[in-house]
């Protein structure tokens, strides 16, 4: 790996085809989790290589990990510039209301397969939110700074979000139920 890293410091195509080939679906999946559109998400993935392949000789990076999650965090901020664009997500943050936390808890039956396509239905905003907290880390000072919202819509977002994926998990058990 301190091999390829050296030649993508150098600007070298075959080590830049060799890392895309590596990545490339791991961080479309990323964009995609964010903008929920193909086209979208193959833009921004080619937006974020161009800007590691030029930014990569910039950096101290010289491992695997920190390599993954210094592209991931370009991807993710790559997602976030072209939500910022979209004027419908401003639309869809809704005025602050009063955060109410919810556990969201799943029985065993569900599958990842389910949750990451239930996470995929949320509105906007609200998937936004919650990927950036509950999957990305992020705090809700990050979030607010990163998508131009007060820290409580962020909040609020997250306690929607989780309320909302709550009833879909319950319906989805409900199913599961029916089918037995």
């Amino acid at each position: 790996m301190k091999k390829l890293i050296k030649a993508l410091k150098k600007n070298k195509p075959k080590a830049q085809h060799e890392l895309f080939n590596r990545y490339g679906n791991y961080l479309f999946r990323i964009s995609y989790r964010y903008l929920r559109n193909s086209e979208l998400a193959e833009e921004v993935l080619s937006q974020s290589f161009l800007n590691i392949f030029r930014e990569i000789s910039k950096t101290d990076i010289e491992s695997e990990a920190a390599l993954k999650a210094w592209m991931k965090r370009i991807t993710i901020n790559q997602s976030l510039m072209e939500i910022r664009k979209n004027v419908r997500f401003n639309q869809s943050l809704e005025l602050i209301e009063e955060v109410e936390e919810s556990e969201i808890t799943a029985d065993a039956t569900l599958l990842e397969n389910d949750l990451i396509e239930m996470v995929l239905n949320l509105p906007d905003g609200y998937r936004t939110v919650f990927s950036l907290y509950a999957i990305e880390g992020y705090k809700h000072e990050e979030i607010a700074q990163q998508l131009g919202i007060s820290v409580g819509t962020s909040k609020s977002q997250l306690s929607k979000a989780r309320r909302l994926l709550k009833e879909m998990i319950s319906k989805t058990e409900l199913q599961y139920e029916t089918v037995r």
